[in-house]
């Protein structure tokens, strides 16, 4: 089985609520494992909320808290990829890319981090900003693949993988999802995560001058950097691979 290369790129709007756009990443590992012939760029925004990990939602306080944040028009989301709490704001834009290969010829998880941190670079460079990769101390969901304007992380990096076949092939199917605070502010949502996560007994203070959107550093809207994505994952080769 040939590695894929070609990409699809689908464009999503906020669905019925946040909890079904989040679910529907995680269909991108489904949808590859049944056509590793080609990758799937997800460029979408959802709803504002509060994301979060599983190891949180283990907490005996998270119901409690959850459902205030709810009652506050924050409502909470677990998601499946790895990483820290963050808040998905209305200027937030998403970017997931999956594809599958045979498994004997899955990048590393670092291999799959940079590649894509690089087309990201790259897109940013497409409209004149140069970024740089290195963990954000202080930040939300802070990583080795946090990527920032003069120290200001905008974007944060996770990863999630699923094994599956086809056709008799043993197929490793990787997703690599960013969350691009572009456009708005971070302030009035960090504050509600802050209170979340008081109230769900994980109390987290978040460096303010650590994190801002794009716009908000740059000028650059969210829509010149999508169109600036499409051109750098259709001319690259987006999956680091050989």
């Amino acid at each position: 089985m040939d590695t894929p290369r070609e990409i699809e790129i689908r464009r999503g709007l906020p669905g019925a609520s946040a909890e079904s756009d989040i679910a529907g990443e995680m269909a991108l590992l489904d949808d590859v494992l049944a056509h590793p012939e080609r990758g799937v760029l997800r460029l979408w925004r959802t709803s504002p909320c509060l994301v979060v990990t599983p190891l949180l939602a283990h907490r005996p306080e998270f119901a409690a808290a959850a459902e205030a944040s709810a009652q506050r028009g924050w409502p909470v989301v677990v998601r499946r990829t790895g990483g820290g709490p963050v808040p998905q704001t209305a200027g937030t834009l998403n970017v997931s890319l999956a594809y599958a290969v045979p498994r004997e010829r899955a990048p590393g998880i670092d291999a799959a981090f940079r590649s894509f941190a690089d087309a990201m670079l790259t897109a940013l460079q497409r409209c004149g900003i140069t970024a740089e990769v290195g963990e954000i101390a202080g930040s939300c969901c802070p990583g080795r693949y946090d990527i920032a304007i003069g120290g200001r992380k905008i974007i944060g990096i996770a990863q999630r993988r699923r094994q599956g076949q086809k056709d008799g092939t043993l197929l490793a199917a990787v997703l690599v999802h960013a969350v691009v605070w572009a456009e708005g502010t971070l302030d009035p949502e960090i504050d509600r995560l802050e209170q979340f996560l008081e109230a769900a007994g994980a109390s987290t203070k978040f460096r303010r001058d650590g994190m801002g959107t794009l716009q908000g550093i740059s000028g650059i809207s969210a829509d010149a950097f999508e169109a600036a994505l499409r051109q750098a994952f259709e001319a690259g080769n987006w999956a680091g691979l050989p």
